[in-house]
């Protein structure tokens, strides 16, 4: 049973990782290379913190794949524990499900800001 489990939350991580990924290309492709990609908005929706195209689209990527893949670095996943086994692919369905949806997010806001703008 913990070996299914291991191998359910690897492809749920596999599964978000590939969200994030195709996303993050797609609006690579979109957006021009000398825009700054917003990171942060305030109350009033107006963009408060800009980042160059490369750090704007590619910090949720790469903190999605430090934080989904740690588990198996670390080799959490290697237990022979069914309770703790079922934990953690718990933890792993709601990181892969959150960070993607956190991808989403951002880039639906930044593609909407930039249009608003006039820079797409």
């Amino acid at each position: 049973m913990e070996t299914t489990l291991r191998v359910l939350g690897d492809g749920l991580s596999i599964a978000a990782l590939a969200i994030i990924a195709a996303t993050a290309q797609g609006a690579w492709k979109r957006i021009p290379k000398d825009a700054l990609v917003p990171m942060l908005w305030g109350r009033d929706g107006a963009p408060t913190v800009r980042a160059p195209k490369a750090v704007g689209l590619l910090s949720i990527p790469i903190l999605s794949i430090i934080v989904l893949l740690s588990f198996t670095a670390t080799q959490a996943t290697f237990t022979d524990d069914p309770t703790q086994a079922m934990i953690i692919l718990l933890v792993r369905a709601t990181l892969a499900a959150s960070l993607a949806l956190s991808q989403l997010f951002h880039l639906r806001f930044v593609i909407k800001t930039l249009q608003d703008e006039g820079q797409l």
